[in-house]
């Protein structure tokens, strides 16, 4: 029985810039790519979308395009990621779930156990670990806390997490980069719920790994983002296509009789990268002109590195490649030091070199916590500081916005009261 895996499709991701679109267009091709397989199972390792509420037009974009899918015999499998609902479990995902489109997994948190229900789709039985706040889901599976409803070893049965594991066949996943390494999953936890199911079908880590085009046995896999959410993934297809020489994907998952055999379909996604390193302001505009001319697909992005420049220099530079970017209705990113060529054995020496904001706030979260003597996990306060922070996306109204933004702080705020008082 043939499924196609993926996840991370964050959409509504870059909400004010020119990849507004990239995301959602992306489900659109991973559509199509499983109709051209002749694969009628779609699987959703969660965050469908970068935030539970679209926009109007965005939103009638996804039910237009799930609905046409779901005419053409396409089913949705989704586990909720930690990007998808609200505190209050609402969302565009909800309401695709209510009007039919979509099938969702079902967890349920009581008496301090994760309880997930069975869900069969076109004779496989799927089971969901959600993405939950604070990173809750963790906790469950090391303390060995998750149960498994109506388990029946005689069934093709999948379980779908939206989780990080600390380690992958023996590799540190956080050292791919520094984004990564609050992901704290153990080997053990990771084996004790891999040796009940023929695939973990896994989301959360934006890196396809393993990052092979084949591979079989008892498989847990990560697709990878189609797209992602922020300039670090953008830098992630670039060390892809140019290191390993490979391209984002999705996955076609066969169960077999014994073992999982898995394929990767790989596609740009209309997504094309340059990186380029700044070495004086004399003829930067025909560089930067040049790198987004010679770029072929729709969405042209383009990564700068200034070196240790003064603010007034880095200032001039961005300013050069903001108007040569314009001309080409490109997204760029520019990085004020010089590429780091650090790369590790994991993935043929590969390890992410962009500036990354959650990493510094952590550490800085971490310092703070222990100088105050708090035990509260630093995951929450940046899950306080990430949902304070959150922007408006396009189309999108300020007070449905700001009631889901309470509703959460609220929620996330009587989770450190419970920790205070412990």
């Amino acid at each position: 029985m043939d499924f196609i895996h993926t996840a991370d499709i964050h959409i509504g991701a870059f909400p004010h810039s020119v990849l507004r679109r990239a995301n959602i267009e992306a489900l659109s091709k991973i559509i199509e790519l499983a109709l051209s397989e002749n694969v009628k199972t779609l699987v959703i390792a969660g965050d469908l979308f970068e935030t539970p509420r679209l926009g109007h037009e965005a939103t009638l974009n996804v039910i237009k395009i799930i609905k046409n899918a779901v005419r053409e015999g396409i089913r949705f499998v989704i586990t909720p990621g930690s990007h998808d609902l609200t505190a209050k479990g609402h969302g565009v995902l909800t309401i695709l779930k209510e009007v039919g489109l979509v099938n969702v997994t079902e967890a349920i948190e009581e008496k301090y156990k994760l309880h997930l229900k069975p869900l069969e789709v076109n004779g496989l039985v799927f089971y969901g670990i959600p993405g939950l706040r604070g990173e809750r889901e963790v906790e469950y599976l090391e303390k060995r806390k998750v149960v498994y409803e109506n388990y029946s070893e005689n069934r093709d049965n999948v379980l779908i997490a939206h989780t990080g594991l600390y380690v992958y066949s023996g590799l540190e996943i956080s050292k791919i980069s520094p984004k990564y390494r609050v992901i704290k999953l153990s080997e053990e936890a990771y084996s004790s719920i891999h040796k009940h199911f023929k695939y973990l079908a896994l989301g959360h880590i934006h890196f396809p790994i393993p990052h092979h085009e084949f591979f079989e046995g008892k498989v847990a896999a990560y697709p990878g983002a189609p797209i992602g959410r922020d300039a670090n993934d953008i830098y992630e297809t670039y060390i892809l296509r140019t290191k390993l020489g490979t391209n984002r994907r999705i996955l076609l998952v066969n169960l077999g009789l014994r073992n999982a055999k898995v394929r990767a379909l790989t596609d740009n996604f209309g997504v094309d990268v340059r990186v380029m390193e700044v070495h004086g302001m004399e003829g930067l505009a025909e560089e930067v002109r040049k790198n987004l001319k010679d770029m072929s697909e729709k969405y042209r992005c383009l990564i700068v590195y200034t070196g240790k420049v003064g603010l007034e220099e880095y200032s001039r530079i961005r300013k050069i490649v903001d108007d040569e970017s314009k001309k080409f209705n490109a997204w760029f990113h520019v990085i004020r030091r010089e590429p780091q060529e650090e790369y590790i054995t994991l993935l043929e020496e590969f390890r992410s070199d962009l500036s990354n904001i959650e990493e510094l706030e952590r550490e800085a979260i971490e310092k703070a916590l222990e100088k105050f003597g708090l035990k509260i996990p630093p995951t929450t306060i940046m899950d306080l500081i990430s949902t304070l922070g959150r922007e408006y996306g396009e189309g999108m109204r300020k007070v449905d916005v700001n009631e889901e933004v309470t509703d959460e702080v609220l929620k996330i705020l009587e989770q450190i009261f419970e920790e205070l008082k412990k």
